[in-house]
């Protein structure tokens, strides 16, 4: 026999499933502005934030992008030699690093076009980990790193849980006015973001 407490969260389920199906008929129904970009792909974060190429110019932009990645990069190696020092930040660096083998999996596996006005170089001379692609796309590394460090704040100092989610709003506004980036690339980091670190907890039974 079931009973009232089970019938209602049935019913509610149920609700719930055809209120997220309405949601998404409706979203497949309207449409949205975004940048044509040349390729023909149209891109709702191109269209509200400006191309940093355009305000800057190519040589400025570069430097910015440079510099917007460094913290990054920096990080990748600074969790190393605390790794090696006090034992701690494993499971974070594990999330960096599978997350950054998966990225250049996905590079290979497809090719997309790069948006238009796209900051893909470093100024030479720079000091730099990695090497930049203009078909280095989804997902966004950037914003997956900035999430995955976010997320490890939890618990931290105030100070420093909003340094850390600051940092995750840079990346994301960043990757998109360089062009490094489409919007479904900074929506994929974010997924691949989290979904690393929920997998790190179970694994890492933290």
């Amino acid at each position: 026999m079931v009973v009232g407490g089970e019938v209602r969260r049935r019913f509610g389920a149920v609700a719930v499933l055809l209120a997220l199906y309405l949601f998404a008929v409706t979203l497949g129904a309207v449409g949205f502005p975004g940048y044509q970009n040349a390729s023909g792909a149209r891109d709702l974060g191109h269209y509200l934030i400006p191309s940093l190429r355009d305000l800057l110019g190519e040589q400025r932009a570069e430097y910015v992008w440079w510099l917007g990645t460094l913290p990054l990069e920096v990080f990748f190696a600074a969790i190393v030699v605390a790794i090696l020092v006090t034992g701690k930040g494993i499971r974070l660096a594990m999330c960096l690093y599978a997350m950054y083998a998966l990225h250049w999996l996905f590079l290979h596996a497809t090719t997309l076009p790069p948006p238009d006005g796209i900051v893909w170089r470093f100024p030479p001379g720079v000091f730099t980990l990695g090497k930049p692609y203009p078909t280095d796309l989804w997902f966004s590394g950037h914003t997956a790193n900035a999430f995955v460090i976010a997320l490890a704040t939890r618990g931290g100092p105030l100070w420093l849980r909003a340094v850390a989610w600051l940092g995750v709003a840079f990346e994301i506004v960043l990757v998109l006015a360089t062009r490094t980036h489409y919007t479904i690339d900074v929506l994929g980091g974010l997924f691949v973001g989290y979904t690393a670190h929920r997998i790190s907890l179970d694994v890492f039974g933290a």
